[in-house]
């Protein structure tokens, strides 16, 4: 019996050592902030079935709503890049110069176009929400001149207003994230690949991790706190010879649910859909939105578009008639 204790004893503390080594040490990390007020985009389906806003400003992806005008639920969604040679790492709002591609003021669809100011990489980003769910769809085109060049996702997470108490976890090659009733779920068509780590910002987080180290520890949780998500695709950049650079494309969805299951779902249908499918159907709404607006000097006509549908984006679409003065925090 004593024997049979001892053993119990030490596969107990051989399997609580095996899951405190999974869990990011640190919380919560430093404290959380919000992204500028002064927004490059506000996106949204013109459809009341997806609850959903995405922002966009510096180059990347701001805070996100849902499942109403006046709850953010992310920081910062942006991509990083690293030289697996000499260990550099850029990220896109700190190492690059770009522009934003309002497509004519036919629809809140946008591309974000970003160059290095190394000039290695170029990185090209289309978003939408998904007309019938709670998702956003990101089209993500990589270029670089080196195949030495990494990509990585870089997802900073903010739930119910607050980015202090999130916890985040991977599951099912999908990184997860959630605080209170409300859960995210982050997809790579094609998968992500071997890296794919929480942590908590300023401590351990993968950025960190890299510009320390020159590699990632992929803690598989963070629990309450700070804490933000890095992921690398099972994707691999291929020789194009005709931009004379390697290149990859891959989509992502960003899925919002009030369980883990729920968001994985909505992120996961998200993707199996035709991607030209929901980009159609979601530039079809705005433009039968514009069909119901005055006309106006031909050369002015994008910009009252623009101005048009941005009032429209901030509609709230569960208390209707509601508006919110800007998406952004103060």
């Amino acid at each position: 019996m004593i024997r049979c204790a001892f053993l119990f004893s030490l596969l107990f503390c051989f399997f609580a050592g095996l899951n405190a080594q999974t869990l990011a040490p640190g919380g919560p990390g430093k404290d959380a902030q919000w992204a500028t007020a002064g927004k490059q985009a506000v996106g949204t389906s013109v459809s009341l079935e997806s609850k959903v806003w995405f922002t966009l400003a510096q180059g990347v992806m701001t805070e996100v709503y849902y499942p109403d005008v006046t709850v953010a639920n992310v920081h910062l969604l942006q991509f990083m890049v690293l030289n697996t040679k000499t260990h550099k790492v850029e990220t896109e709002i700190d190492d690059s110069t770009g522009w934003i591609d309002p497509m004519y003021g036919q629809t809140l669809r946008f591309e974000q176009r970003n160059t290095a100011k190394s000039g290695e990489w170029e990185i090209r980003k289309t978003y939408f929400t998904d007309p019938t769910r709670n998702a956003i769809v990101l089209s993500v085109y990589f270029q670089a001149k080196s195949k030495d060049l990494k990509l990585f996702l870089y997802f900073d997470p903010s739930i119910n207003n607050s980015g202090m108490h999130d916890n985040g976890w991977v599951e099912k090659n999908i990184l997860h994230s959630s605080d209170g009733d409300t859960a995210l779920a982050v997809i790579a068509q094609g998968g992500f690949g071997g890296i794919m780590a929480n942590g908590f910002l300023g401590v351990n987080d993968g950025l960190t991790q890299l510009r320390s180290k020159g590699e990632i520890v992929g803690y598989e949780k963070a629990a309450n706190g700070n804490i933000v998500q890095v992921a690398d695709f099972a994707i691999r950049p291929k020789w194009d010879p005709k931009p004379r650079a390697w290149t990859m494309l891959v989509h992502i969805a960003l899925g919002f649910g009030k369980s883990a299951a729920d968001a994985r779902n909505v992120a996961a249908d998200s993707l199996k859909e035709s991607l030209l499918k929901n980009w159609n159907a979601y530039d079809k709404g705005w433009e039968n939105f514009l069909k119901t607006i005055p006309k106006v000097d031909r050369k002015y006509q994008p910009q009252f578009n623009m101005a048009a549908m941005q009032l429209k984006a901030l509609e709230d679409k569960t208390a209707r008639g509601a508006n919110i003065a800007s998406l952004s925090i103060p």
